[in-house]
C-alpha cells in the first residue's frame, strides 16, 4: 500500500474505492475487518441461500466466494454427511477459514481451496449444489463462471446464487467501483444466457443493515437455477 493511501486508512479510514477492492478480494491489513463486516451484513442472506438449497443427506455443495469461513459449521449441521468444498481467491480469506474450520477440515467434511471460478480445479459434475453471496457482481465475464459453474454441476444439480438488487446497490457509493449490478430480470436474462433455467427468484426484503458508517435496507434477490 503507497504510503498517502496508508495515511488515508488511518486517520480517515477507507475511500469508497479501496472498500470495494477489499470486497472484491480481502487483502493486506483491511482483511480481517472486512470479512467479519461481510459476515454481518450478509448472515440474512446465508440462511435464505441456505434454504433454497434444499439440502438433502449426503450432496455435495460447493460455495463460491466463502469469506472468512464463518458460516461453514451451520451449514454442515444442516443435512447428514454433507460433503463441502470451499472455492474463494482471497489468500486472506483462505487463511482465516482454515482457522475458523479446522476440525470440518480434519474429519474431511470441508475442503477449502484458493482460486478464480472461472477456472475451477474440480472434476466435471461433482456437486449436487453451487452457490455464491454476493459474488456475481465482480464477474467481469459472467459467461466463463457460468460455464464453469455448470461443468462442475451434477446432472439435476442447481446454482443458487444470492444478490442484492441493483437499486440497492445503487445506494452505496462504493458500487461505483467495479461492480455490476442486476435487477431481476437482467440476472435471470444472463442465466438464460448461459444455458440455465431460471427455476425460482425470492425477493427479499432484508432487515436493515449498518456497513462502513451508512444504514441500508436492502432488497435482495435468491436465484435458483439449474
Amino acid at each position: 500500500m503507497r504510503l498517502p493511501d496508508f495515511l488515508r486508512l488511518l486517520f480517515k479510514g477507507p475511500t469508497p474505492k479501496m472498500m470495494a477492492a477489499q470486497l472484491r478480494q480481502p487483502s493486506g491489513m483491511m482483511a480481517k475487518k472486512v470479512g467479519e463486516r461481510m459476515n454481518a451484513a450478509n448472515r440474512y442472506l446465508y440462511e435464505a441461500t441456505w434454504r433454497a438449497l434444499q439440502l438433502r443427506d449426503g450432496m455435495s455443495v460447493l460455495e463460491i466466494g466463502f469469506g472468512n469461513g464463518l458460516f461453514f459449521p451451520e451449514l454442515a449441521a444442516k443435512a447428514k454427511d454433507l460433503k463441502l468444498t470451499g472455492l474463494d481467491f482471497s489468500l486472506a480469506m483462505m487463511k482465516e477459514a482454515k482457522t475458523r474450520n479446522t476440525e470440518l477440515v480434519k474429519h474431511g467434511t470441508l475442503a477449502l481451496h484458493f482460486g478464480s471460478s472461472d477456472r475451477m480445479p474440480f472434476a466435471d459434475a461433482s456437486f449436487d449444489r453451487v452457490y455464491c453471496i454476493n459474488v456475481v457482481y465482480f464477474w467481469e465475464d459472467p459467461a466463463t463462471h457460468l460455464r464453469e459453474v455448470k461443468r462442475v454441476l451434477k446432472p439435476g444439480g442447481q446454482f443458487v446464487a444470492a444478490l442484492r438488487t441493483k437499486a440497492t446497490m445503487e445506494t452505496m457509493a462504493f458500487t461505483r467501483y467495479g461492480f455490476t449490478k442486476y435487477d431481476q430480470a437482467e440476472w435471470e436474462a444472463v442465466l438464460r444466457t448461459n444455458g440455465f433455467n431460471t427455476i425460482h427468484t425470492e425477493r427479499l426484503q432484508e432487515p436493515e443493515i449498518e456497513f462502513e458508517g451508512g444504514h441500508y435496507t436492502p432488497e435482495s434477490l435468491v436465484v435458483t437455477a439449474g
